[in-house]
């Protein structure tokens, strides 16, 4: 009775050796044949946590990535649409000061006048212009609303908003991928200080104004400043502060117009009783510009205040064109930032499929080892399970 029951356990003790070895040997097959070392959870809860965790950031990076290639696109349309508004900046001030040019007849400043008209036109164009999902491409955060609208007197009008549209291309970092229309065309530092000239020049005068600022930021009055024949070559002024008379003494060119806080500069050859008037204005619109540039030319060229209302709108011009090109650039160092990280993100990845390799992997060599090995004792518990079943007191009777 107690041979018997040694000879069963000794029989299922080596079945179940052999069993085990077979196992082994399919899961060195399934390994050879996948090429990984982890064919399911079990094998290794921990690996498979953290495989599942390289997943789950490699899927972060395809989106930041997506994000990436949208967001140059869109940078990539804004910075065309820029250069070309930037380009017509540039030509509407050349025009501008070939029609100062006294030698031009009426007819030529009205044709230039007509070239200006129509790049205002291409310029609004290009400040409606849409990207290639539909969207309104300088109108802030309402990328579905037209920005820039005429009203019957030929004004502009800004429907949009003032913020921009950003997008997040890194765990920490997002990118704007557009710039609001009212600041790219429609709050332009002015380059003449605080203060924009309306002109009362005699005939033959060259006085220009070429800087005027106030340290006080409360004042918002209106100043106007009237030159007189002193004799000798020598000019007074009359400054007056809302139509009153505030100040008045000898004009010193070097040292011009000081009053409380405001400081009036002024070039040119100046004419007795040429007058300029000053109201504050710290920005300026571009399509302002563009009419008072059309509005100035059909005056008289031999018109002195014509002439110096067309040199601010040249001053305007290259204002404009240096805050475009300024704009441009800024574009260019957000396009520069999504190739730097994209550059990143490609390095994270190949970081991310180093570790995974060395989770998931098959150490191809290792498993042949470890095939040839379980194969021979695989053998060795079929051959011990061979003479295991012989084992019976029927073959000793």
């Amino acid at each position: 009775m107690m041979n018997r029951i040694s000879s069963f356990h000794n029989y299922q003790t080596v079945q179940n050796d052999m069993r085990r070895q077979e196992n082994k040997i399919h899961e060195n097959h399934a390994q050879l044949a996948s090429g990984k070392q982890l064919q399911k959870p079990a094998d290794s809860p921990l690996a498979t946590h953290y495989l599942q965790k390289l997943k789950q950031q490699t899927q972060q990076l395809d989106q930041y990535d997506s994000a990436i290639t949208l967001s140059r696109n869109r940078l990539e349309h804004q910075e065309v649409m820029l250069g070309e508004t930037e380009q017509f900046a540039d030509n509407a001030k050349r025009l501008t000061m070939q029609a100062i040019n006294g030698a031009l007849s009426p007819e030529d400043r009205e044709a230039k006048a007509r070239e200006i008209e129509e790049l205002a036109k291409n310029f609004l164009a290009l400040a409606n212009t849409r990207d290639e999902s539909g969207n309104y491409s300088f109108a802030g955060t309402k990328p579905k609303t037209q920005p820039f609208f005429v009203d019957g007197q030929g004004h502009i009008s800004y429907a949009g908003d003032d913020y921009q549209r950003k997008m997040r291309i890194a765990a920490s970092l997002e990118v704007a991928t557009s710039d609001p229309g009212s600041k790219l065309f429609m709050e332009i530092d002015n380059p003449l200080g605080d203060y924009k000239a309306n002109y009362q020049l005699q005939k033959g005068s060259e006085l220009l104004l070429e800087k005027a600022t106030n340290s006080n930021a409360n004042d918002n009055s209106t100043y106007k400043v009237t030159f007189v024949d002193m004799g000798n070559q020598q000019f007074g002024y009359q400054l007056e502060q809302n139509n009153t008379v505030v100040a008045a003494g000898n004009f010193d060119p070097s040292q011009g117009i000081q009053f409380q806080g405001l400081n009036i500069q002024t070039k040119g050859q100046i004419t007795p009783g040429d007058a300029i008037e000053i109201e504050p204005q710290k920005t300026f619109s571009v399509f302002d510009t563009f009419n008072d540039a059309v509005y100035w030319m059909d005056n008289d060229v031999a018109d002195a205040s014509s002439s110096a209302q067309l040199h601010q709108v040249t001053e305007q011009f290259h204002a404009a064109f240096l805050h475009l090109t300024s704009s441009r650039t800024d574009v260019g160092v957000r396009l520069n930032s999504l190739d730097t990280q994209q550059s990143q993100h490609e390095d994270f990845k190949i970081s991310i499929a180093r570790s995974k390799s060395n989770f998931e992997d098959l150490d191809y060599s290792k498993a042949v080892i470890d095939f040839e090995e379980n194969s021979r004792a695989l053998q060795a518990a079929q051959l011990a399970f061979g003479k295991t079943k012989d084992l019976t007191l029927f073959n000793y009777l």
